[in-house]
């Protein structure tokens, strides 16, 4: 019996491969074939795609990065950075009347930072802790060589720089930076009031940060950085913190752009308003004084009682328009009617 050995048929004779080709695929079908057979579905699409051509490449590729501000940092709010720029101003004149000369102060950095990353700043700082009611904590930061200089002027000096390595201020300088902190709460709450009526207190000075507790260590805070020479090439740093726990009630606020157009104005409208407010009538009164009595003494009252004020004989009154306080007047007559001498206007700002 011979053993005989048929021919494969020509179906399933093995094809040759086809030659060496870089761009072409990688598998043959029957490769394919058989190794979808024995991978997993979700394998599937991996097999497919290895099969393809590689895809050609461009030759110049940058790397990609993402904003830095993706976290909404400063910069993202146009009216917060307007606002900062203005106490860069403000501060300006500041310290340039305690000095009585020209101080510089130029606008350094806006930035986010955590609040571990500013009490851990290097350079000798005193460290100024305010509160504003209803919004919190915020700490402003200034150069110590800038305060004891400011402490000199303020005391009748000229300001001297201090050439020694300071760190800490001495019981008097402490109790005079306050004075200090007094003028700074003022520009601050100038500087916030086209936004949101704020009353700053202070809470601590110190030229260690590690206490004063403005914020958590890893809260993010809103850090504005300002360089100031007040001699020549003397410079120091003021800089401001802000967490955002902060400024969180007035985000949105602070997201306005800040236009530096020119507002048209119609004059003619103006004057037309300004004359029909002039006819509008109000009532003034004149208030001498208030006193408080119980239920049972005012149904006591009779003809010829006298009622004893609270305000002193010879003391100012208060002259209101409706409710509102705008004159210390005198009180007094003239051609027989009660009159009032305006005094001087009442500063609504006042308390």
């Amino acid at each position: 019996m011979n053993d005989t050995v048929e021919d494969p048929s020509p179906e399933t004779k093995a094809q040759p491969k086809p030659a060496d080709n870089p761009n072409g695929p990688i598998l043959d079908p029957e490769e394919i074939r058989a190794l979808m057979a024995v991978v997993d579905q979700d394998e599937a699409t991996d097999a497919v795609l290895s099969s393809l051509p590689p895809l050609p490449q461009p030759k110049d590729v940058e790397p990609f990065e993402f904003l830095s501000d993706d976290d909404g940092g400063p910069q993202r709010y146009p009216l917060f950075v307007n606002l900062q720029e203005r106490f860069g101003e403000n501060i300006k004149d500041m310290f340039s009347d305690i000095f009585q000369h020209d101080v510089t102060i130029l606008f350094e950095d806006l930035s986010q930072k955590s609040y571990r990353d500013i009490i851990r700043d290097e350079r000798k700082q005193v460290f100024f802790a305010f509160e504003a009611e209803g919004s919190g904590r915020m700490m402003i930061s200034i150069d110590i060589r800038l305060i004891v200089s400011a402490i000199d002027a303020m005391l009748g000096g000229e300001g001297e720089s201090v050439t020694e390595e300071l760190s800490t201020l001495t019981p008097v300088e402490m109790k005079l930076a306050e004075r200090v902190a007094d003028l700074i709460m003022r520009q601050l709450e100038m500087l916030w009031l086209p936004v949101q009526r704020m009353t700053f207190k202070l809470l601590k000075l110190d030229t260690d940060p590690q206490f004063l507790a403005v914020a958590g260590a890893n809260d993010p805070c809103f850090s504005t950085e300002f360089s100031a020479q007040w001699q020549e090439n003397i410079k120091g740093v003021i800089g401001l913190h802000y967490p955002r726990t902060f400024l969180e009630p007035i985000m949105e606020f602070l997201r306005a752009a800040v236009s530096d157009e020119a507002v048209t104005v119609d004059e003619e409208w103006t004057e037309q308003m300004e004359d029909s407010l002039k006819t509008v009538a109000v009532n003034l009164q004149l208030n001498m004084g208030f006193c408080s009595m119980t239920i049972g003494q005012f149904l006591a009252i009779k003809n010829g009682d006298y009622l004893p004020f609270t305000v002193p004989e010879g003391e100012p009154a208060t002259l209101s328009i409706e409710t509102l306080p705008l004159f210390r007047a005198r009180p007094g007559s003239q051609d027989g009617m009660l009159a009032a001498e305006l005094l001087e206007p009442i500063d609504l700002m006042e308390g």
